[in-house]
């Protein structure tokens, strides 16, 4: 969620256009302007000095009503916030501009691009009869040359209103945050379909100020472009010949630097009419005025406060949120029926472990019996074992759970919404299960690497006599992990009655060991026809030992492969984490727009896909 004071910095960026255009700097005095987003007791001003100046609290003094005000803070309108808001020139092109006036017009045009922000974006509309637009937003230099080194030629008649209307509309079709338009006319409005109070509703609502300028003229009427101006917080200036038009284009570029931001707490009551003055040492006084708003449940300043969230997310999140505390609770409070096994278990449990059973025992207990028959549970569990991992299904689902809720927590604030929770609740699984795939693997590679050593010591014990289960059985113990589980596994299971070939497919099958098939089938062939194992486990180990050669082989060139994968998967998502550290209104679209959070999603799919692309590209089964 963009926060008060972001969006004072917008606004106050849009304040820049009440700057006094047509006053020169030697007998101008500051102005003060409103800048939106402050919510009372907060107040947010726009001060615009007619000279640069570096300004602090140490040499402002700024009072409401005469009194002091708390919290005081300047900060210049610096590039940065300028370079979000977009500049509209609205040019007369009607028949009476033809001449003197449209050259004079497009070269205070060409001065005030030479005085902008070379990163603010300009825009170009002309209107006479038609209405006419050279030049969308842009910020490329040898473009906004090219366009106002080419005015063309006047016709028509003037269309004021409609103008206006398609340069306040442009604002909001390129998606900037607000902006300023600059009109020029020399006459009065004749045949628009828009109307005067339609373009300052359309201002109001992109965060457009108007700044006209009027050309006397015989058709000259004053009272239109200062109508506008007024009613949008804008500022009306007016000349006399297209000689003047220069200077006053070439002011407002150079004023654009010279705006501060003021932002404090008032300490008036409500309902309360207020008179703002700011005190600059040497270049004058500013003021301005307000009435304090009646405070009211809904907020400070009587207008509940904005809220970026949908109701349909509001929703869902709550209830997750309370599904999520009502099955906690379910699983510390039920009660289940006890068995006569179950009685008997506590009876021993109370007396070889006395201490007291911590909430934390109880919760995974409680999940465990709720879901243990479920093959999901079933499947988590074997997963656990493969992966070496010595906790209980029970106490790992506890754990995903409280790390699910305490990333919502953290979430939620950072990012002002509540879609972010069934996001977290969906992406804890998936990193859960990634995380147990991934020591699988590893275990799986382990056991393939260690196995060649193990059957070679295998073999020297049956050949000093010994059948091929007492010779798993006699090297077990030297055997490290995972060989000494699996392996441990297979000799238990002979021990209980299975044919040891069955016991070393269900190693080879758990392991997805094409090696121990063949140990498996070597185990079958002297069973069944009483072959020489140790000979033939011989030829089993140097077969091993061929395959892992290649193994290593293929895994090192495709080394540049799997990394550049990884590189490539991670770089969208450190990117995006960085902008939004380091400029979060650049990256804020894409979390409060619906756009926004397509564009997002559709990203995410296309950066996984390539992700298994690669994988599947470098990846071989030997």
């Amino acid at each position: 969620m963009v926060s008060p004071l972001r969006r004072v910095g917008i606004w106050g960026a849009v304040g820049l256009v009440v700057l006094g255009a047509g006053v020169t700097a030697a007998d101008a005095a500051p102005t003060l302007s409103p800048a939106g987003g402050a919510t009372f007791p907060e107040r947010a001003y726009v001060l615009t000095l007619p000279e640069s100046a570096r300004l602090s609290t140490a040499n402002v003094a700024v009072t409401e009503n005469g009194g002091p005000v708390r919290g005081l803070r300047i900060r210049s309108a610096g590039a940065a916030r300028l370079a979000k808001m977009g500049v509209a020139l609205a040019i007369d092109s009607s028949g009476s501009m033809r001449g003197e006036a449209y050259q004079g017009a497009f070269a205070a045009a060409r001065a005030f691009s030479e005085r902008r922000n070379e990163s603010q974006p300009l825009a170009l509309v002309t209107f006479g009869s038609e209405i006419d637009v050279p030049m969308r937003f842009t910020s490329d230099p040898y473009k906004i040359d090219a366009v106002l080194a080419k005015p063309g030629e006047p016709r028509g008649g003037t269309h004021l209103y409609d103008g206006a209307m398609r340069a306040v509309s442009l604002v909001k079709e390129s998606g900037l945050p607000g902006g300023f338009v600059v009109i020029l006319s020399d006459g009065t409005d004749h045949g628009s379909k828009s109307s005067g109070a339609e373009v300052v509703a359309a201002a109001r609502a992109a965060r457009v100020r108007l700044y006209t300028i009027g050309l006397r003229s015989p058709s000259f009427d004053a009272a239109t472009l200062g109508e506008l101006a007024a009613r949008t917080n804008g500022r009306y200036s007016e000349v006399s010949s297209p000689d003047e038009l220069n200077a006053i284009y070439t002011e407002l570029g150079a004023e654009l630097s010279n705006a501060h931001l003021v932002t404090y707490r008032s300490l008036v009551g409500p309902r309360r009419s207020v008179e703002v003055a700011v005190d600059v040492p040497g270049q004058g006084v500013a003021s301005s005025s307000y009435v304090s708003p009646r405070l009211t449940p809904q907020g400070l300043d009587g207008r509940p406060g904005p809220s970026r969230e949908s109701k349909l997310a509001r929703a869902l999140g709550i209830g997750i949120v309370a599904s999520l505390v009502g099955l906690t609770a379910l699983l510390l409070l039920r009660r289940r029926r006890e068995s006569a096994r179950d009685r008997v278990t506590s009876y021993v449990a109370a007396a070889t472990r006395p201490e007291r059973v911590g909430i934390t025992e109880r919760l995974t207990a409680g999940t465990q019996h709720s879901l243990g028959k479920t093959e999901w549970w079933a499947g988590l569990a074997r997963d656990l074992d493969l992966a070496g991992v010595e906790r209980t299904p029970g106490q790992i689902v506890a754990i995903a759970a409280a790390a699910a809720i305490g990333v919502s927590l953290l979430a939620v604030p950072t990012t002002g919404h509540l879609l972010v929770v069934p996001v977290v609740l969906a992406a804890i699984p998936l990193c859960l299960r990634s995380w147990l795939h991934s020591r699988i693997e590893r275990q799986r590679t382990l056991f393939g690497d260690q196995l060649a050593d193990h059957l070679a010591v295998v073999g020297g014990a049956m050949r000093a006599g010994h059948t091929l289960p007492a010779a798993l059985a006699a090297v077990l113990d030297d055997a490290p992990e995972p060989s000494h589980r699996e392996f441990a596994r297979a000799v238990a299971d002979e021990r209980l009655g299975a044919p040891m070939e069955e016991a070393l497919e269900s190693v080879a099958e758990r392991m997805r060991s094409r090696d121990v098939e063949q140990v498996a089938l070597l185990a079958r062939l002297q069973r069944e026809v009483g072959a020489n194992a140790a000979e033939m486990l011989d030829r089993v180990v140097d077969t091993i030992r061929e395959r892992q050669e290649l193994r290593r082989t293929v895994r090192t060139l495709t080394a540049q492969g799997r990394a550049s994968r990884w590189v490539l998967t991670a770089l969208p998502a450190a990117v995006l984490l960085f902008l939004t550290a380091t400029n979060r209104g650049y990256i804020d679209p894409l979390f409060t727009t619906g756009l926004g959070n397509v564009l997002l999603a559709v990203a995410a799919g296309m950066v996984a896909a390539g992700s298994l692309v690669i994988k599947r590209i470098v990846e071989f089964k030997i």
